[in-house]
């Protein structure tokens, strides 16, 4: 089963006094990076936050917003900080009595000084806003799955239509593997006849021909075959399985995939091989474009 890093959830959760809305967005990227931001004054939340979605998310960019909404009179309502109150009270007292003459300070002097009101995070707030974000990551995480599998479903079908091209191709190459080894042993001799007309042979000539044996085995493209339709199976068998394929492993593969066809492009001069070569190099490379979304 492939299973998609790029998604999006939202999700809300509230009670009387509080909303909290969460939106999950998650993006490509090779290890599990996870960015929160909250609602100022609720930091003490986050730890948790980032915590629940590492254990939901195993690879990608994830980027948290956490809102916090008060809804209830007794909390939307700024609160006085007392002490800071109580000390630009002591000021202004302190200040009428060094300049008489001056109309004593009043509440609405008191209540023009900077900074007075404040949204003041308590301890009751915290423990009442924390399951309303648990409940909100929750259900974000649910729909971001289930919209991660959905898009996951595309690139399954696009994968495995990538691998069949391949297939395709490597049976092209196979149906050219006898021919073409043929033509490198023929040309090896060819080349060795012009040469041994020009000296003369001794009793040790026989090491030469040696030679022809070992250059022409190494023109030999069958070992490269085998291992690619083993990388493929490989493939095959991780994006149809009901486990989530990991991204990691699916990269790697495809690395080998490419290594393998390189060498048999450096191997063959057979035309219909090069070009097979040239489409299995081509899905390769789109293969592994899309396998960079894999989780």
């Amino acid at each position: 089963m492939i299973v998609s890093m790029t998604a999006y959830a939202r999700a809300q959760a509230e009670d009387a006094r509080y909303r909290v809305t969460v939106e999950l967005r998650t993006l490509n990227s090779r290890s599990l990076d996870v960015f929160v931001r909250l609602s100022k004054n609720y930091g003490a939340l986050e730890d948790a936050l980032r915590k629940r979605i590492a254990r939901a998310v195993r690879r990608g960019r994830v980027e948290a917003n956490a809102l916090v909404e008060p809804l209830a009179i007794e909390v939307r309502a700024p609160r006085i900080n007392r002490s800071l109150a109580r000390f630009y009270w002591e000021q202004l007292q302190d200040l009428h009595r060094t300049l008489p003459g001056l109309d004593p300070p009043t509440l609405d002097h008191l209540l023009r000084a900077p900074n007075l009101f404040e949204a003041a995070e308590t301890a009751e707030d915290i423990e009442a806003i924390s399951p309303l974000m648990n409940q909100a990551v929750e259900d974000a995480l649910r729909d971001l799955a289930v919209m991660r599998t959905r898009e996951g479903k595309a690139l399954q079908e696009d994968l495995l239509a990538r691998l069949v091209q391949i297939r395709e191709a490597l049976d092209v190459v196979e149906s050219r593997r006898e021919p073409q080894l043929q033509q490198a042993f023929q040309g090896l001799k060819d080349r060795i006849r012009d040469i041994l007309d020009q000296v003369q042979m001794d009793a040790d000539d026989h090491r030469l021909f040696q030679e022809i044996a070992v250059l022409a085995d190494r023109s030999d493209i069958n070992e490269e075959v085998v291992r690619i339709r083993s990388h493929l199976d490989q493939m095959e068998s991780m994006i149809v399985a009901e486990s989530a394929a990991e991204g990691r492993k699916l990269d790697f593969l495809t690395q080998e995939l490419l290594r393998e066809v390189n060498t048999i492009g450096s191997k063959s001069s057979d035309l219909e091989i090069s070009r097979a070569v040239v489409h299995m190099k081509n899905e390769i490379g789109k293969l592994r474009e899309q396998i960079q979304n894999v989780e």
